[in-house]
């Protein structure tokens, strides 16, 4: 290996030398150096086809054109002529992949030209080297810590790799006619890196952070009022590919609520063929990241039909008596599949969108040479919008096709609207980061999957109460729970690693099982050890069952006991198997892998060939010794299988002994070779040559065996997930002064929709100082399940709103929440209408914004939603807002849902303030030095406190003088209020005076009356 290194070296030095003689020669730099006043100007910056009014793409179109391709880059075949070997291999590849830094290999290091050279200077603290171009780079072995820095700063990575020595190059130009480009080692793409393609392959470790990082692929059909998408997220790091097919409303709610739940970091569409207004979703909620347009033709997979004929073709067999498991269809794509078609080649209907967007991931993974990393690991998965009934595919094993059978909705439906409002997800002060006490990163996913997605299934429900409050009782056993837990790696991006490591098509087929790694050893190293504390850590798991023994509630028995009694796997025979597999010391600190007898069966065949061979050459040393009549002795290592004879007895060797050589002294010896020995010599080396090939090869097959057992790691992965999350609950409720386990109810068409909550508290703050609040809709003595809500601005109001929705959240996770009691029956949608903001981006004022998204709570409400309505109405006129939220009140009392409608708008408080639909209620508060006449003097104090019946104010100008506006503004506008309010008190009376003019006699003159007294009182 050090020989090859050494070689290697030195034909990166002669390829460093050729490059810069040749640009300084082609390329003609003015200067290299420059003062602290003058910039140098790089050789590459004063190319002509590089200038922005004469650049490219590889097919020759312009950036103006519409399908001009930024990845590539057009390349003059005669500059490219002019070039050196090295030089010209980098601008090849520099032209297939003009938006990535490529890493080039050269010997020992990775170099930056040119361009990248100045990413490397000005992002990674680089210097330029020696030369007459822009050159810099950095040792192998720092690779991972330097493109994962560019990574993350949103740049493409290619890395490119050496796949042949210098001494295969030479055999190469040997056998064909080569011209002077041929005569440079072959370098290759081995895979291009972003934030949507990270696989933690050989030279890069894991990543710290605990975030899937998507890459999305969005195919939409658009049509008048509506579009449709097909849609197809990946986490390349794990394996898991979710596709689906949905219809959507003009607003894109189920798209948005898609970006909400699994945020992409990369999105891929096909140019041209996205409508503006899912553009504008992209612009406005995926700004930050990075978008990659794929071309609309000339994609091996782009169809649904030849997405389907792809896969077939190399990853799945047709479904037969002879097919294994591991050969099937998935189950999400066989559902995708036409049942009318044997072969899985036709697409169902309705899935012809999903499954092009599969294949446009296919594609994409195939630029970036990842397709053989991710696919042979992938599981696929359907995706479904939050708020669709759920078509389960089911296999019928008779007749060998997949059915779909309905189901009810499993999930609480929460939107992007809603997800922003309540501020349920997110690193800082959201309930996410309030609940989050996870130990694990596989942990802290799963969490985020239960928030975004509470359940609806309340036997789910009460079996999580349960644990929780069996994890709280028993302390202890809570927190050797999470000290055992807490060291553990992150489990499932390890197993999709190990799954790579083990990848028999990349060893054979791929670039990265050509390139030639000078740090090999040092990698094998890592691979072996990180392998070892993997296999250590599933040991330490394997406590679970006896830690957890004396638990009695059904889901912790279901988690931590072995079958039958529980579904944690038995993996005690596997983790033996893999711990007597090898020395694991000895292979932590070689990096090479040596398997004990009975692990790999061609690796004993070998070692059994080459005992058979020695037994054989031991057998002939004792015939020979019997021949010449005194004791041989076999050759040493140099002289192997050759016969070393007393010279006293060598006379008596024929023609048949050829003589090797000799050795004089005291006791002089002559070697001799037979044709017996050379024939054992020659079966020996060529077994030896196949034991070192397997051997070599090792690592990877016992990765491979232990990839072989992935649904048994992946499925004690998602218990001791479980476990993880339930602690983590635990945790918080043990932290709380406050809290109780909610009482839930079924939805049930006998009974109404109800909320009862008594002294509850915002999950997000602080106990000691939030006054908890109580609220009950639907059940006692407010059996109304619409309250309109009122009080002083900065009441408290929209944290009301915001504290309900949130403790629902909570109990529908099965958390406990911090309140004195809470009985709810389950909520199967929260709608929200909080805050208000203007769409620019989407040329959307804040009216519209709001009339959108309260359209969507009018459509989609039912009977056993949770609606949140703030101040519906506010960016238009007074009566035009007023009437609109009359309606909407109206339509949501008719629907008898659960709504907390707050207002400012006290006329609705008088329309509806018999309504027995309708409950009043408000944020209280406390006045002092009220005056009339002077509002400046008087002081709000806020209590926080929902008390039933309407407030008579808004103290709108307690707010002003709190902001610091100026009194003399502030007693001005409470004199024109007076002013206002006074006319509209005076139509008022007038309007009923009139109608009071057609009742009876009496009573119509006593009401006329009374109505003059308060005309008189009203003051313009």
């Amino acid at each position: 290996m050090e020989k090859l290194a050494s070689l290697q070296a030195s034909a990166a030095i002669s390829d460093a030398k050729a490059t810069a003689k040749n640009d300084a020669k082609y390329e003609k730099i003015v200067c290299t150096t420059s003062t602290l006043d003058e910039p140098v100007v790089w050789p590459h910056q004063k190319l002509d086809f590089l200038q922005p009014d004469k650049i490219k793409d590889k097919n020759g179109r312009r950036p103006d054109h519409p399908d001009y391709d930024p990845t590539t880059l057009h390349v003059p075949e005669k500059y490219l002529n002019s070039l050196s070997p090295g030089v010209r291999q980098w601008w090849v590849l520099k032209s297939d992949n003009y938006d990535c830094v490529l890493f080039f290999k050269v010997g020992k290091f990775y170099e930056l030209y040119h361009m990248d050279a100045e990413v490397g200077v000005q992002e990674l603290g680089f210097v330029y080297m020696r030369g007459e171009f822009a050159h810099s780079g950095s040792p192998e072995v720092s690779f991972d810590k330097m493109s994962s820095i560019l990574i993350d700063r949103g740049y493409k990575v290619a890395r490119v790799e050496q796949t042949e020595t210098t001494e295969m190059m030479s055999e190469r130009c040997k056998k064909t006619k080569p011209t002077k480009f041929d005569k440079v080692v072959r370098r290759e793409i081995c895979q291009i890196s972003n934030r949507g393609t990270q696989v933690f392959g050989t030279q890069c470790q894991i990543t710290p952070h605990y975030q899937p990082n998507y890459m999305l692929a969005v195919v939409e059909k658009n049509e008048v009022s509506s579009s449709k998408y097909g849609i197809c997220y990946v986490d390349t790091s794990i394996g898991d590919f979710y596709v689906g097919e949905f219809e959507d409303d003009k607003n894109g709610s189920r798209l948005l609520t898609l970006l909400s739940h699994h945020m992409p970091v990369l999105l891929i569409f096909e140019r041209g063929y996205v409508s503006e207004r899912t553009q504008e979703i992209f612009r406005t909620m995926l700004s930050g990241i990075l978008k990659d347009p794929l071309p609309a033709n000339g994609s091996k997979v782009c169809s649904a039909e030849k997405t389907l004929k792809y896969l077939a073709e190399n990853y799945f067999a047709k479904f037969s008596e002879d097919s294994t498991s591991a050969d099937l269809w998935p189950l999400a794509l066989r559902t995708m599949q036409s049942e009318t078609d044997h072969l899985g080649l036709t697409p169902r209907d309705g899935c012809k969108l999903a499954l092009k967007a599969l294949g446009q991931c296919i594609l994409y993974l195939q630029r970036c040479q990842l397709e053989e990393k991710v696919l042979p690991m992938a599981r696929f998965h359907l995706y479904t919008p939050p708020d669709m009934n759920i078509n389960e595919p089911v296999l019928d094993a008779k007749a060998k096709t997949v059915k779909q059978k309905a189901t009810r909705r499993r999930h609480m439906v929460i939107d992007a609207t809603t997800l922003a409002n309540l501020r349920i997800t997110g690193e800082e002060y959201s309930l996410q980061s309030t609940l989050d006490n996870c130990c694990t990163k596989f942990g802290k996913r799963l969490l985020h999957h239960w928030i975004c997605s509470p359940s609806c299934e309340l036997d789910v429900i009460v079996e999580r109460q349960q644990a929780i409050t069996e994890l709280i009782e028993h302390n202890m056993e809570l927190q050797d729970l999470r000290a055992l837990v807490a060291p553990m790696p992150d489990f499932e991006r390890h197993l999709a690693q190990i799954h790579l490591f083990g990848n028999k098509r990349i060893s054979q087929d791929h670039p990265d099982g050509r390139a030639i790694l000078f740090e090999e050893k040092l990698y094998n190293k890592k691979k072996i050890q990180n392998f070892i504390g993997i296999l250590k850590g599933f040991t330490a798991l394997m406590e679970l069952p006896t830690l957890f023994n004396g638990f009695e509630t059904p889901l912790m028995k279901r988690l931590t006991q072995l079958q039958p009694a529980g579904g944690f796997p038995d993996m005690a025979k596997e983790l033996e198997f893999f711990k007597n597999a090898f020395d694991h010391e000895a292979g932590a600190q070689t990096g090479v892998i040596a398997p004990e007898l009975g692990v790999d069966a061609d690796y004993d065949e070998a070692l059994a060939k080459i005992k058979t061979i020695n037994d054989n050459f031991k057998d002939y040393l004792i015939e020979q010794e019997k021949f010449f009549g005194c004791r041989l002795t076999p050759g040493g290592e140099k002289n192997r299988f050759q016969l070393e004879v007393p010279e006293n007895a060598a006379r008596k060797a024929g023609k048949a002994y050829q003589l090797e050589g000799q050795r004089k002294g005291n006791k002089p010896v002559r070697r001799f070779s037979t044709n017996e020995t050379r024939l054992l010599l020659k079966e020996l080396q060529h077994a030896e040559t196949e034991r070192d090939a397997i051997l070599k090869d090792l690592s990877r097959r016992i990765f491979e065996k232990f990839s072989k057992h992935y649904e048994l790691w992946k499925q004690c992965v998602d218990c001791v997930a479980n476990l993880d999350v339930l602690a983590s609950l635990a945790e918080y409720a043990r932290a709380q002064q406050i809290i109780c386990v909610p009482e839930l109810y079924e939805q049930n068409a006998e009974q109404q929709p109800f909320i009862d909550i008594a002294d509850g508290y915002h999950p997000c703050a602080a106990a000691d100082t939030f006054i908890p609040n109580g609220l009950m809709l639907g059940t006692g003595k407010t059996p109304a399940p619409l309250s309109i809500l009122t009080g002083p601005n900065m009441g408290g109001k929209s944290t009301l709103m915001r504290q309900v929705g949130l403790l629902v959240v909570m109990a529908q996770i099965g958390a406990h929440v911090p309140a004195e009691h809470c009985r709810i029956s389950l909520v199967d949608r929260i709608f929200t209408r909080l805050g208000a903001q203007d769409d620019i981006m989407a040329g959307q004022s804040t009216f519209l914004v709001e009339l959108n998204e309260t359209s969507l709570i009018l459509k989609h409400a039912t009977v056993d939603s949770l609606v949140l309505l703030d101040e519906l109405g506010r960016g238009t006129a007074t009566y035009d807002g007023t009437a609109i939220a009359a309606s909407v009140v109206n339509y949501l009392a008719d629907l008898k849902c659960r709504t907390l409608f707050s207002t400012h708008y006290h006329n609705l408080i008088e329309y509806f303030h018999k309504d027995e639909r309708i409950t009043l209620g408000h944020m209280a508060c406390m006045v002092e030095n009220e005056d009339n006449e002077d509002p400046t003097q008087e002081t709000v104090t806020f209590l926080y406190k929902y008390s039933a019946g309407a407030c008579p104010k808004s103290y709108g100008f307690n707010a002003a003088k709190l902001a610091g506006m100026p009194q003399p503004i502030i007693k001005r506008a409470y004199e024109l209020s007076k002013r206002v309010e006074a006319i509209a008190l005076k139509r008022k009376v007038l309007s009923k005076v009139v109608a009071s003019a057609g009742g009876s006699r009496c009573n119509g003159l006593n009401e006329i009356k009374n109505l003059l007294l308060q005309l008189k009182a009203c003051h313009v």
